[in-house]
């Protein structure tokens, strides 16, 4: 099985993932660390703005759903992957294994609230307004090679709403990991 988990910047959703290893041991990828690892290779800026533009590049270039094929290709058995923004993105592992997409969200002011603490490139200074617009202008619906969040949020097989404590969170992921327990259970007889 492999567990895919989408969202919006700031909802929790590597958190999410990250529960999900705990819980699960399975093996954990991000999208998002592909582009990372690609930027790299390529001397880019790493901000935010950049790392979505190069994304959407690859997928103009190679196909919408490249990031996820080059997961595809090394990983097997079992696993959980995050960043999940396009919905093509999900094809390639709907048809490697049975596909179960997370989408996390959480309200607007409590995401920006948690992206204001960290130390990412292009982010610095960033008001809520600055971080509503990017989001609507990048990241909510990019097109059939951008960020398409919103058609990701509502092809979601489980909605995660992330507004409370961690111990909520983890309440919320260990539902999850007993449903995906059965699902395996039933299918290995």
């Amino acid at each position: 099985m492999i567990i895919g988990v989408t969202g919006t910047d700031g909802s929790g959703k590597d958190m999410v993932g990250r529960l999900l290893l705990e819980k699960l041991g399975w093996p954990y990828y991000s999208l998002s660390d592909e582009i990372r690892e690609i930027a790299r290779e390529r001397g880019l800026d790493l901000s935010r703005e950049a790392l979505a533009s190069l994304a959407n590049e690859l997928r103009r270039a190679h196909s919408p759903s490249y990031l996820a094929e080059r997961i595809v290709q090394r990983a097997s058995g079992n696993f959980v992957v995050t960043s999940i923004r396009n919905p093509l993105e999900c094809e390639p592992f709907r048809t490697t294994n049975k596909f179960l997409l997370v989408a996390v969200d959480a309200p607007i002011h409590i995401r920006y609230a948690r992206t204001a603490g960290r130390d990412r490139a292009g982010e610095a200074g960033w008001t809520l307004g600055d971080f509503r617009r990017h989001e609507e202008e990048v990241e909510i619906e990019g097109g059939e090679f951008g960020q398409r969040l919103r058609k990701m949020m509502e092809m979601a097989d489980v909605k995660i709403v992330n507004d409370g404590t961690i111990e909520e969170l983890k309440r919320k992921v260990d539902k999850i990991v007993a449903e995906v327990n059965n699902v395996s259970s039933l299918h290995l007889g």
